[in-house]
């Protein structure tokens, strides 16, 4: 009975001591403060993947997406799922951005492009275009819309200018004749000042034809105006990259 008790005491000590090694342990732990993980909402967000894309259908039309390899006159060599595909651009093909004569010098190597269109019947890994996007290109051109309109909004803001639309003639290096409703305008442009074609992007002013119809955005002195702006709404012609 006595080596019972004696027992049954032995385990309750055993068992207090353990109790307060752990506590005492607990003690000594420094608990983990969120404050000192990274917040998810810092971290870095992996590139997107632009992925390919090739659809065929019953009629030989297809939607296909990749990567251009290189480009040639009135075509590009475009890699997507298959291989390298031969990709016809011809004067009813539609160019986007938009582009004069559907060049496509706006086209580099490593843009990423879409194509629509039908596989040709006469070669192989060719498609014949009815529209060619450069996703890549596009993307360069709503960046540069949005200085250029950022940068228009400022010059307005900082100065007391009109607005002015008629058609040019007469372009030179940096003038050219401004006739709005029969009354004809000198239009100096400056170095500093911004010439755009309609979508916003940047143009030299000898991309100006006789005829189109221009905006120019300046402060008239005796019939010549001084252009901070100059829009070119005929044209869609922009500045190689």
């Amino acid at each position: 009975m006595n080596k019972k008790i004696i027992a049954s005491v032995s385990i309750v000590a055993s068992i207090a001591a353990l109790s307060a090694i752990l506590a005492a342990n607990a003690q000594t732990v420094t608990p983990i403060s969120t404050t000192t993980l990274p917040s998810t909402s810092s971290l870095p967000l992996p590139p997107k993947p632009q992925p390919q894309i090739l659809e065929v259908g019953p009629a030989g039309k297809v939607i296909m997406r990749g990567t251009v390899a290189s480009v040639g006159n009135g075509s590009l060599t475009v890699n997507s799922w298959g291989g390298a595909w031969t990709v016809n651009v011809s004067s009813a093909t539609k160019v986007l951005p938009e582009a004069v004569g559907n060049d496509l010098t706006q086209f580099k190597t490593g843009d990423f492009v879409g194509i629509e269109g039908t596989v040709s019947q006469s070669s192989n890994w060719t498609i014949d275009a009815r529209l060619v996007r450069d996703w890549t290109y596009r993307q360069v051109v709503n960046q540069e819309r949005q200085e250029n309109i950022k940068s228009i909004n400022a010059f307005r803001k900082s100065s007391s200018p009109r607005n002015y639309v008629g058609t040019a003639s007469n372009v030179s290096d940096n003038s050219f004749t401004l006739t709005v409703n029969g009354v004809s305008y000198t239009v100096n442009v400056a170095s500093g000042a911004k010439v755009v074609n309609r979508n916003w992007m940047n143009m030299s002013i000898s991309n100006i034809q006789n005829g189109d119809n221009v905006r120019v955005w300046g402060v008239n002195t005796n019939g010549n105006i001084n252009a901070l702006i100059v829009r070119d709404v005929s044209s869609p012609a922009t500045n190689a990259r």
